[in-house]
């Protein structure tokens, strides 16, 4: 696979340990089949359930909360695997959540569909803590972050051609169960390429493993002895509350009031994907000179730009600029808040901050989306939109202090 590279990406290949190559080569494979699975399915998944199942308001809120359900439970799964091979977590959940997609071909009625759409990410959530633990014991500290980014460039140029492609076919009457099948068969193989990936030995057990109720508590303690780290996850609730609010919004406004085709909505992807695959470029560069607290703070500024089109815009085209703006963020936040977890979390406590992050995202993820339905029918869409703009601004505030005490050593 090296030899299909650039030659930029070879030569930095070729200074790392034949350990670490492996590894990425493994993780970059991993990602390409992500691709292909996110362009078949998740570029379209809302306006199927919209524009040709005749999804409900409450329904399209369900599937956007249904991501965030499953990190409820994110330090029950950390529990469950500490002291345990990471690997089997990440390559069962994988096969069970992303297989689903192979029947739908069995799938005619909405309600069926819906409790797919739904099931997935929830189930997926189960492998989050095991990742993440996984991606700092194959990359060293200096390096994650550039080749992270390499990877998710990848997942992106993928996403970005199928979806282009895919659009046109669904437009042409291709039937979009047969194309979540497809999608579904590349998302078993993510877990395949996966499991190839070397890992070193699980380290061996010196103390014994805490019991339930102390790994919970010692969990939850974080919170109390990080102050950094308790700081920022509360910044990036207020933050990604709003965001939420408005992402749970936006394929109703595409597709009740801008009436989008498949083909638009490739489009607006593709936009996206382009974006996010500079954006990788950018925000790789950018946390090595002003660190992942500063990446967090940066792109949610540039997000603010999002619900404040989708507010006040009348005309199509500024959805390309919403897409551009998110697909430019989406990256930036994929990277920094990977790198800021990991640059809190104490030695052998990844999972555990993970599962914190991840617990936060779920309560909020599963609020948002149900606040933000009964918000349409009070208020209307634009001032929803409006609403949500005025929640990411404050957790921008919140990140811009929260940064400023880190750096001037008063939190830690």
């Amino acid at each position: 696979m090296e030899r299909f590279l650039p030659a930029r990406i070879r030569e930095g290949l070729a200074l790392l340990s034949p350990e670490t190559r492996v590894a990425w080569l493994w993780d970059l494979l991993t990602g390409l089949c992500a691709g292909v699975y996110q362009g078949c399915i998740w570029t379209f998944v809302a306006r199927v359930a919209r524009k040709e199942l005749l999804a409900t308001n409450s329904q399209m809120g369900w599937m956007s909360a249904a991501p965030a359900l499953g990190y409820l439970f994110a330090t029950v799964w950390a529990r469950q695997m500490d002291g345990k091979a990471k690997m089997p977590f990440v390559f069962w959940t994988w096969i069970c959540s992303r297989g689903l997609f192979l029947f739908t071909p069995f799938l005619a009625a909405r309600n069926p569909f819906i409790f797919l759409v739904c099931a997935t990410p929830i189930i997926f959530s189960i492998s989050t803590p095991a990742y993440v633990a996984i991606m700092k014991d194959i990359y060293p500290d200096a390096l994650r972050g550039r080749l992270m980014s390499y990877v998710r460039m990848g997942v992106y140029i993928m996403t970005l051609i199928t979806s282009l492609c895919v659009g046109r076919l669904l437009d042409k009457g291709l039937p979009w169960q047969t194309v979540f099948s497809i999608g579904g068969l590349f998302g078993v193989l993510t877990a395949f390429a996966f499991k190839q990936i070397p890992l070193p030995p699980l380290p061996i057990q010196t103390t014994p493993t805490a019991s339930t109720r102390e790994f919970f508590r010692d969990t939850l303690q974080i919170l109390r002895r990080n102050v950094g780290f308790r700081l920022f996850l509360f910044s990036v609730f207020v933050s990604g509350f709003g965001n939420i609010i408005s992402a749970t919004l936006i394929p109703l406004q595409q597709v009740d009031n801008f009436h989008v085709s498949n083909t638009d909505v490739a489009n607006l992807q593709n936009i996206s994907s382009v974006a996010t695959i500079i954006g990788f470029g950018f925000w790789g560069s950018f946390m090595d000179r002003r660190g992942s607290l500063a990446a967090v703070l940066l792109a949610i500024g540039f997000n603010l730009t999002v619900p404040a089109i989708y507010a006040f815009t009348h005309d199509i085209h500024w959805l390309y600029v919403a897409s551009a703006t998110m697909g430019l963020t989406g990256s930036g936040i994929e990277l920094a808040y990977v790198t800021t977890i990991l640059m809190f979390a104490e030695e052998g406590k990844a999972a555990q901050y993970q599962a914190l992050h991840s617990s936060f995202f779920g309560i909020r993820g599963t609020i948002a989306p149900q606040c933000a339905i009964p918000l349409l029918s009070i208020v209307g869409m634009r001032t929803s939109f409006t609403i949500a703009l005025a929640i990411l601004f404050c957790g921008a505030i919140l990140q811009a202090v929260a940064m400023r005490g880190y750096r001037t050593g008063e939190v830690g």
